[in-house]
């Protein structure tokens, strides 16, 4: 009897460090994914900054803020504006800083899109004009 304890205390040990070197491990990785995390967007946030500085005052009074949202992937660049409800002149806003992106950022071939839930036909078709999807 004594010699199976002392098999199962031993089986039990193994078990218990190889639980907490697993935990080790993944506490590890948690870290590095945090770090990374942070790094993504000291990086992203950065690039945010700098390319709305850039844009400051081009379009409207120097010291107002931009928001653009550009989504890049292999050769292809979206600039996107997500609004619930949208006018003529949010359109036409958007166009502009849109447009100015293009330039500044040098994205040529770029793509425009206004997301929106409010979808009236004179509202797609002043999209179209402007050469602005609508989803």
């Amino acid at each position: 009897m004594k010699r199976s304890d002392e098999r199962f205390e031993r089986l039990f040990n193994e078990l218990r460090e190889s639980r907490e070197e697993s935990n080790r491990r993944f506490e590890a990785m948690e870290r590095r994914f945090d770090n990374l995390e942070d790094w993504v967007g000291i990086v992203v946030g950065g690039f945010q900054r700098r390319a709305g500085r850039k844009l400051e005052g081009m379009i409207d009074p120097k010291g107002r803020e931009y928001e653009i949202d550009l989504y890049i992937t292999d050769g292809e660049s979206l600039i996107f504006e997500i609004k619930s409800y949208a006018e003529e002149e949010d359109v036409e806003r958007f166009n502009d800083k849109a447009e100015l992106a293009k330039k500044k950022l040098n994205l040529k071939s770029a793509k425009k899109a206004i997301i929106t839930l409010e979808k009236h036909p004179s509202f797609v078709r002043f999209c179209e004009q402007m050469g602005i999807e609508v989803g």
